[in-house]
């Protein structure tokens, strides 16, 4: 009886280990494959992550070429601003060494200047060689102007006579169009022994004049004041505006 009862506990004990073992497996099944799920997503991440370092690492290579290939074309250019002191006006002082500035350029900027000075300026002494100089830069109508106001009653011609001088210093030609510029300048009344006269101030004006190299030049002597042809085709004086 007791062998009995003993070997059923036995058989009961040992289906009861197998059932639970049984019921066990797909717990454990079920831990093996989350281990290895998140094992799979963390040789994912880190192969992700080791691409995008080795794009990151190529990138800024690619920029670090350009920006040494670039950095020749980078150039620091510097400029020279003037003010005047009198008006304000401002404007850039270039070298003649500015590539950007043409021969032509600096031809016309010439023939502009010495036109001004020729026209504007006043000595009893040169008044013949600066009326033959405006007359070879001029066309016919310019030049008429210049004689109508170098005659005038209230020319320098019959106010200063030979007691006083016009001197001109131009501070800078610009150009509206290639054709057309602006000449900036000071006019200052000074004694036969070239100082200032204190009874006269000095002048800022702005001179605008078209221009081109169709004037017929026909003597040696004429060549040697206007050797290109140069000549104004209309000339405008208007008083500078002081700010």
């Amino acid at each position: 009886m007791m062998r009995e009862y003993f070997q059923r506990t036995k058989n009961e004990a040992e289906k009861t280990k197998v059932e639970s073992k049984k019921e066990s497996d797909p717990y454990y099944d079920a831990i093996k494959k989350f281990q290895s799920d998140r094992f799979e997503v963390m040789i994912g991440k880190v192969k992700f992550f080791k691409v995008v370092s080795v794009l990151c690492m190529v990138i800024i290579a690619i920029q670090a070429g350009a920006l040494a290939l670039m950095s020749p074309l980078k150039t620091a250019v510097p400029v020279m601003l003037r003010v005047d002191s009198n008006t304000g006006y401002t404007d850039v002082v270039s070298p003649l060494s500015n590539s950007q500035e043409t021969y032509s350029e600096v031809e016309n900027k010439f023939f502009l200047s010495q036109y001004v000075v020729n026209y504007e300026s006043y000595d009893w002494q040169t008044i013949q060689a600066m009326n033959d100089a405006v007359n070879l830069m001029s066309d016919s109508k310019t030049f008429s102007q210049y004689r109508t106001q170098i005659t005038a009653d209230n020319s320098p011609l019959n106010v200063l006579k030979q007691n006083n001088k016009i001197k001109v210093r131009v501070k800078s030609v610009t150009f509206l169009k290639p054709d057309i510029a602006q000449v900036r300048f000071d006019k200052a009344v000074l004694n036969t022994d070239g100082t200032l006269a204190v009874d006269f101030s000095q002048t800022s004006w702005v001179a605008t004049i078209a221009f081109d190299y169709q004037k017929a030049i026909k003597t040696e002597g004429e060549r040697l004041i206007n050797p290109l042809g140069f000549q104004t085709l209309s000339y405008r004086v208007d008083p500078e505006a002081i700010k």
